[in-house]
């Protein structure tokens, strides 16, 4: 049996993104790999809020994993909105949660692993105590 897709009440998140004919593949609606890059704005926003522009942070941030659940077909033109939470906070990386809408139905939802590292070393770090600070407002709210 499928779970059910997450509430938008759930996430403390939101961003939002235009679909774009170009994202759209020969069976008329939204293609997978469009999918993947709305996540992908979602992740680099709320980065970007949490821990400032890539250049300016303390530490790098990186992708480990990415699943992506399709749970309904979507289709040009519309808008879809991005909520994204931090459902995990662990020494040296953090899990992201996100679920995709377009009006008032979840047609997608995503996990993701972001892992810390050095700027030099490009290795993993512990998660500095601001940063994990920050992680935590960001937990699920429902």
């Amino acid at each position: 049996m499928a779970q059910a897709p997450p509430l938008p009440a759930r996430f403390p998140f939101w961003t939002e993104e235009k679909l774009r004919i170009a994202d759209t593949d020969m069976n008329g609606h939204i293609n997978n790999g469009a999918i993947g890059a709305y996540c992908e704005a979602g992740r680099a926003e709320v980065l970007h809020e949490i821990a400032g522009p890539p250049p300016d942070r303390s530490v790098a941030m990186v992708v480990a994993r990415v699943e992506i659940d399709y749970l309904r077909e979507l289709h040009y033109p519309g808008r879809v909105r991005i909520g994204t939470a931090v459902s995990r906070i662990g020494t040296s990386s953090f899990g992201l949660e996100q679920a995709l809408y377009s009006g008032e139905a979840c047609f997608a939802a995503a996990r993701s692993v972001m892992v810390v590292m050095d700027h030099q070393t490009r290795r993993p770090i512990p998660i500095p105590a601001a940063l994990r600070d920050v992680l935590t407002r960001l937990e699920p709210i429902a």
